[in-house]
C-alpha cells in the first residue's frame, strides 16, 4: 500500500535545472482529491497506484529524492507528482498558471 500524508496549500517554485526547461511551481495536493484510498491515522492509504517515471524535480518538503510522475489510472483521478520519501502529492504548474501535467 502507498501512504500519502496531509497537504499544505503553499506553492513551491522548482529551480530550472537544465537551462531550457521551464520553471515549475509545485502545489501540494490533498491525496483524497487525487487518489482513491482510505485515511488511516495520519496517513492516506491507496492500492494499485503506479508511478510512470522519475522526474528531475526534487520534493520541496523533504528534499530527499526526485518526484515520481503518476498519471491517471484506475485509482488515480488527477495526474500528479509523488514523493516516495515523504508520501506527498503535488500538482505542477507553469509560471503562467497553466497545468504542466495534462490529464
Amino acid at each position: 500500500m502507498n501512504q500519502m500524508n496531509h497537504y499544505h496549500s503553499s506553492a513551491y517554485p522548482v529551480p530550472d535545472q537544465r537551462g531550457a526547461e521551464p520553471v515549475l511551481f509545485l502545489v501540494e495536493l490533498d491525496p483524497q482529491r487525487v487518489v482513491d484510498g482510505v485515511r488511516y491515522d495520519e496517513n492516506y492509504l491507496a492500492d494499485d497506484v503506479l508511478a510512470c517515471g522519475t522526474m528531475r524535480e526534487t520534493c520541496p518538503i523533504c528534499e530527499e529524492g526526485h518526484l515520481q510522475l503518476v498519471l491517471r489510472q484506475k485509482n488515480v483521478r488527477v495526474a500528479h507528482l509523488f514523493c516516495i520519501e515523504c508520501t506527498r502529492c503535488f500538482g505542477a504548474f507553469l509560471p503562467d498558471g497553466s497545468p504542466a501535467l495534462a490529464d
